[in-house]
């Protein structure tokens, strides 16, 4: 099982109806996004953070009951939900969000955790307290028994100081054994920073899988037995919303399938099963951005492709 511990939140999506501009509310963020991508990829998923017990929080977990992503470790508070609305540039996503007061940013940790494989954590509860610290803390203190994935998905228009961020989302890094950062992730976290080198100071540590995704520049895993590279697939662009997020969760698919998904098997990853690791994960982001807005793919859907 894999715990998704982060946003769950409304995107508002543009659309044109009757000659009009208008946005439609979708279930989204960062962590929801990996989880129903996990679910559609026949994982089994447990949500853990907070969700509001308003209507979009409703929206919500009928959307998480619907994909058969477990909600029992879900906190209902009435504090807001996060509404971020979309816009798109030549189908690229750009967000603005609406989070000081959300339900997602009020976690503040639980003890009860349930036995799992994997533990995944990303994105807008890791910039402020109190969730940020509560998940970096949960992090920390499952580090030793199960896997921890971490994509810290970066918001700099969201981030109020850049410095101490910086150093949680490195903390947290440290005690991850996978890491995905997108490129824009990597500059902002480390700017000026040799790729490589920093890669291989985190594989020092905790760290087993370093994962760089470039959009429609492909991927790069670096891992204790060197850098696979993969190119992107050809896509007939709708978007890119939720694609980083289908990404990490087909990585984690298929080290799952591998028989992977646990420290001793990502101690002794080898280069056929990273390679086959990225391009599983590419061909469910290049399905999803073939869809309007986040809509992963089903796995007979990814093996099709894989397979045609």
């Amino acid at each position: 099982m894999i715990l998704c511990g982060g946003d769950a939140l409304i995107d508002f999506v543009p659309v044109t109806r009757d000659g009009e501009e208008a946005f439609v509310p979708k279930p989204g963020g960062a962590v929801l996004n990996t989880a129903t991508a996990l679910a559609r990829l026949e994982q089994k998923v447990t949500f853990l953070g907070g969700v509001s017990t308003d209507l979009f929080g409703d929206q919500l977990i009928r959307h998480m009951e619907r994909e058969g992503i477990d909600t029992d470790h879900v906190d209902r508070t009435a504090h807001d939900s996060t509404l971020a609305f979309v816009t798109l540039a030549g189908g690229e996503a750009r967000y603005a969000f609406y989070d000081d007061t959300s339900a997602g940013r009020r976690w503040t940790g639980t003890a009860d955790v349930p036995a799992a494989d994997c533990l995944h954590i990303a994105s807008v509860t890791l910039i402020a307290d109190p969730s940020a610290s509560a998940y970096a803390d949960l992090a920390e203190r499952v580090s030793p028994s199960m896997v921890v994935s971490l994509d810290p998905n970066c918001r700099p228009t969201l981030i109020r100081d850049r410095a101490p961020y910086a150093e949680r989302i490195k903390r947290i890094a440290a005690v991850s054994h996978i890491v995905r950062f997108s490129e824009e992730d990597f500059d902002y976290l480390y700017p000026d920073t040799d790729e490589g080198r920093v890669a291989t100071d985190l594989l020092l540590g905790t760290p087993e899988l370093i994962l760089i995704s470039r959009g429609p520049k492909g991927a790069t895993a670096y891992w204790a037995g060197g850098r696979v590279d993969i190119d992107a697939l050809p896509v007939d662009l709708a978007d890119s919303i939720g694609a980083g997020d289908t990404f990490h969760a087909g990585v984690l698919t298929a080290l799952a399938q591998a028989g992977k998904m646990n420290q001793a098997g990502l101690a002794a990853l080898d280069a056929p099963t990273v390679e086959a690791a990225l391009r599983f994960a590419g061909t469910a982001a290049a399905l999803n951005c073939e869809q309007r807005g986040c809509n992963p793919p089903d796995l007979s859907d990814v093996e099709a492709r894989l397979n045609g």
